[in-house]
């Protein structure tokens, strides 16, 4: 596992190889994310790439991702299993791709002004 750091502060935390992670860095849609989502009415990145860190993830940001998942799986356990049989991809190819992010900070509503 891999954290973003933006600016010096931990931001996200990746669950994947460090291939992956570093992609999931360059591309346009993920910045575009990063440059909009707010946190505390402002947004996450600035744009510069230089700001944009990835290292590897510490005991406690595991831990804190480990947590999360367990709760979103014990929160799962009440939707049909259907629907996790429609992406239309094997076992093998989704554990290669497989890319989860956990934000460590407070991600602002949309809905709010």
């Amino acid at each position: 596992m891999f954290t973003l750091e933006i600016d010096g502060t931990p931001v996200a935390i990746i669950r994947s190889n460090e291939e992956r992670a570093r992609e999931l860095l360059e591309v346009e849609g993920f910045q575009e994310d990063l440059r909009t989502m707010k946190s505390d009415g402002r947004p996450l990145w600035s744009g510069k790439a230089e700001s944009l860190k990835l290292r590897p993830a510490t005991e406690d940001e595991v831990e804190t991702f480990e947590d999360s998942m367990d709760e979103e799986d014990f929160e799962d356990e009440d939707e049909p299993e259907a629907a996790n049989d429609s992406q239309g991809e094997t076992d093998d190819e989704d554990e290669e791709d497989d890319v989860d992010i956990l934000f460590l900070v407070d991600i602002d509503d949309e809905d709010e002004a």
